[in-house]
Order: structure tokens, then sequence, then C-alpha cells
């Protein structure tokens, strides 16, 4: 009997398994007997959109060796399990330490067991110590990723501990690392080889992505005071019963030689160092491209504050890290990130061995079966979710956001101030920034604020010529008028109506800086 599967529901497993939870005391009556499927599958979407960053409970204790001894059922779920943790996948991953902090909701339980758990739940003689056993090693394997000073600790706490001064470092550092290979390319472009020959930047591409997938920037360079890799060659060492049981030969026939120990090295050095890498390698440059771009003039209105010195703007920015993220409209879960990286499709790259299994777009957003969506039982596709690595995606996202914003606000609040003391009133000729010719990404932030500034200086020279002409905007809907209607000032920015308030007033405060000093002060805008 295999594993049930998500979309379907067969009467027979739900009474058999049904029997043997209310046995264990893992269910209430009430959910036994009276929740469907549906609704099972309801609650567990809950989950994923709720996007926990976080073990809701502690682990819960697993059986000691001596007790593990005793049960030739407890040894053969254990093994069992191994088997099955061999290929875990991070949707699985979720439910497993779900279930391992207690939950006993049923489709929890189904999307955390593997394709064996069903089958040789089947055959055995003792049903509750084979859950026992099968329970244990997921809970060994939960703990060594999410448990204190687990994987995930250690990586977010790496991150976490990170000085300005580091995280300026990592930001420079990580950004050239992957425009190395991505060549100032869109990564929401897809690559598209299938009928004609690949161009050498394509080909480039999906081999950068291809090595970032298996051998990526956290393999290979330290964080911080670290002097090694973070994600570098992990391995195990805590608890492992997979040699301690005293099963015959021929019952383990089927099982194979993996151990624990492999199992979870295989998980951290393979499946989380990749999707870790990949997407936080991949979400910079997002970040840097279409956030932090030209093409972005909403940008002028993301700093939370005005100050000019670097302690305040950075501290101001740190303690609003979410508003911002909010603000440019950030990925706010992996899967989410994952489907705005199209360039993560590697399935008609030139280089593409095992095309299906290659579109990592795909495979870091959604549930799949043999490479293919799954489906709820209201057909619809079900994203990946994340869980714990959660935490991990949003502290990454922060460590690049801070030392980016900072930059840019920093520069901006200096050109701002230049502006209110009339010492910046015409435009100076800023010419357009590239992260290609500039040494670090943060060098580009500091031009790209003074570029988009500039842009601006238009306002300025326009609001004193009507003052001068006693024909000045008085209120800030005569100001947006004159912005959608007035040809020499909507060329500024063509695309005002669709500009944030905050960026609107900011234009209204420019053009008012040259007489603001004469207004009364109800009548001055205040950014």
């Amino acid at each position: 009997m295999n594993k049930e599967p998500i979309s379907t529901h067969d009467s027979d497993t739900q009474s058999k398994q049904q029997k043997l939870f209310s046995m264990l005391g893992l269910m209430t009556s009430k959910v036994l007997g009276e929740n469907t499927y549906a609704k099972s599958s309801i609650y567990s979407e809950r989950i994923a959109r709720g996007l926990r960053s976080f073990l809701p409970r502690p682990l819960q204790p697993s059986i000691s060796l001596a007790e593990f001894k005793v049960s030739k059922a407890i040894q053969m779920g254990y093994l069992v399990a191994v088997k099955d943790l061999k290929n875990v996948t991070i949707d699985q991953f979720n439910y497993m330490s779900l279930w391992a902090t207690g939950d006993t909701d049923r489709s929890v339980i189904n999307r955390a067991a593997g394709v064996h758990f069903s089958e040789y739940l089947s055959q055995t003689s003792d049903e509750a110590k084979f859950i026992v056993g099968y329970k244990t090693a997921v809970i060994q394997f939960v703990r060594a990723i999410a448990g204190a000073g687990g994987v995930v600790y250690r990586i977010n706490s790496s991150l976490e501990q990170l000085n300005q001064d580091q995280k300026n470092a990592l930001v420079n550092d990580w950004f050239n690392h992957v425009n190395a290979y991505m060549s100032a390319t869109s990564p929401t472009r897809t690559i598209n080889n299938e009928s004609t020959q690949a161009s050498v930047t394509d080909e480039q591409i999906a081999s950068g992505i291809s090595k970032e997938i298996s051998d990526g920037y956290l393999a290979n360079h330290a964080v911080g005071d670290a002097t090694q890799p973070l994600l570098g060659n992990y391995s195990y060492n805590e608890d492992d019963f997979s040699h301690e049981h005293d099963l015959p030969k021929m019952m383990l026939e089927n099982l194979g030689e993996t151990t624990l120990t492999d199992d979870v090295n295989l998980f951290v050095n393979h499946t989380v160092s990749g999707m870790i890498d990949s997407l936080a390698s991949l979400g910079l440059y997002g970040l840097i491209f279409d956030y932090f771009s030209i093409k972005n003039p909403d940008l002028i209105g993301a700093p939370v504050t005005t100050a000019t010195d670097e302690d305040t703007v950075i501290k101001q920015t740190g303690a609003h890290l979410s508003e911002i993220a909010d603000y440019l409209g950030l990925p706010k879960s992996g899967a989410e990130l994952a489907e705005r990286l199209p360039i993560l499709n590697l399935s008609n790259a030139g280089s593409a061995r095992n095309a299906q299994h290659q579109d990592y777009q795909m495979r870091f957003s959604y549930v799949l079966e043999n490479d293919r969506q799954v489906v709820n039982d209201r057909g619809e596709t079900i994203k990946i979710s994340y869980g714990i690595f959660e935490t991990t995606h949003q502290i990454i996202q922060a460590t690049f956001l801070e030392p980016l914003m900072t930059k840019y606000s920093l520069i901006r609040n200096q050109l701002l101030d230049q502006v209110k003391t009339a010492a910046y009133t015409k435009p100076r000729g800023v010419v357009k920034p590239n992260f290609q010719v500039e040494p670090t990404i943060l060098d580009y932030i500091d031009k790209l604020a003074r570029y988009q500034m500039d842009q601006l200086m238009g306002l300025v020279e326009r609001g004193q010529k009507d003052y001068d002409g006693m024909s000045h905007a008085g209120t800030f809907s005569a100001f947006s008028h004159l912005m959608r209607v007035y040809p020499e000032v909507k060329s500024i920015n063509p695309d005002y109506a669709e500009m944030s308030k905050t960026t609107k007033r900011l234009y209204y405060w420019l053009y008012q800086s040259s007489f603001a000093e004469h207004l009364p002060d109800a009548e001055r805008v205040k950014i």
C-alpha cells in the first residue's frame, strides 16, 4: 500500500488509521470520527499560508537506545523511516517538524511520512510500536535541522550577529559573485534554448545557477568572524540508531544500507544548501535589478527617516525593515521568491541533461510528485510550505536590504538637506548608474540615489518659477493636477499617478523647497 496521495482519500485506509491513532492517543475521537480529508486538506494549507518561521512547540522526546533495543517493531519502524528520509523535500520537512512537535492532524502525518510508511505499517504485527520507531527517526532528523543549536539556528544566528561593516562587505561580495555569471541579465527572464543554439551568456548563466545549487556562495564563503563556510561540508554526529538493531537479515533485504547520519548529511549539504544558496543569490540579484533600479522611481519614497547621520539612518532603517519590504513589495516567502525568478527554470537550457528535473523555479515553488505539480482535492496546485526555513529567508533578505537601504537613505537625505539649504537647486547632470562598471554594489546604490534625486530637480525649478509668478500650487491636490496635466512637469515622471503617497509628498516637498519658508506652517508639506 502506497502513501496516501494528497488529492485522494481511501476510506479503508482512513478507517484503519483512525483506529490506530485512537489507540495511540494521537488524535481526539472527534477529529477521527468527523474530520473528512477535505477538512484536513484545508488545515494543511492554512499552515502553509501561515508561513511558520519557528517550531510551534518544543520537540517531543524520542525514545532512548535502551527502549529501542527491546522491540523489533520499533527497530523496523526506525529503519523504514531511515529509508524514507533519504529523499526528504523542503515541504515534507515542514510537516515532519509539525509531527515531531506533537501535531496530530491526519493530513500533517500523511505529508510528513515517506512513501514506505503505509506499506510497512500494514505488514507489522505491532503498529503502535512501529510508529514509535518511525517517529523517533523523524524527531532525531528534525532536531538536527531545527532543534536548539541545529543547522537553521547556526545559519540564522551567524547572519543576525553581523555588524554593519560585515553586512556591507557581505552584500558587496555576494552580489559580485552572482553578477559574475548573471552578467546584468534580468532574473525574471527565462532561458529558452529549446529551438535555438544556446548563447554564450545563457550557457554561462545556466552553468552558474547549477553550480549555485550544488556548491553555492555560502558553501564556499565564511560569514562575519567565522573561518569556515556557513554551509560547508556539514557532518551529523548526534543520535543515530541505524546500526543498533538486532533484526534478521531477511527483514532488511529491501531497506538498503542508508543510515540516519547519511540522510541528514544529504538533506543539509544538498537540499537545504542548494535551496538557500540559489534563492538567496538570485533573490539578491532580483532585489537590485527590480527594486534598487532606475526603473523604480518609487524607491525615492522608501526611506523611513530624513536623518543625515549614518548611525541614526542605520538604526531607523534596521528598526523598520519589514515596513520597507512591504513598501517595495518584496516576496514574503521562499515559494513566492522562487515564483518571481523564472531564470531558475533551466529545463530548456542548452546544458540541461534531465530537463524536467532542472526546472528549479517550479521545484522551489510547488509540491511535486514525479516532477509534476501535485493538486489538492479542489484541483489546486500546492505551494511549498517552507516552515522554519521562512526564518532564514527573512533574515537573508533583511541582511541584504539593510545595507542597501541604509546607503540609499543616507545619500538621498544628504541631498535633500542640500535642497533645503538652497545648495542644490538645479540638475547636476548626474549620469545613469551602472552596476557593471561600479566596483561594489553599494557604490552603485550611492550613484543610484544621486541620479534619482537629480532627475527630480525640475520640480525645484518649477516650484520657484511658479512662486515667482504667483501661480504656485497651494495644495497637494493642485500639485497632483499639475503633475498629471502640464507636460513640463509630467515628463519628470509620467507615472506619477502610480506612485505611493510617500513619493508624491516628497515630490511636493521638492516643489515647495525654494519658497517653503514663506508659507504658513500649515501649508508646508512634511516628509
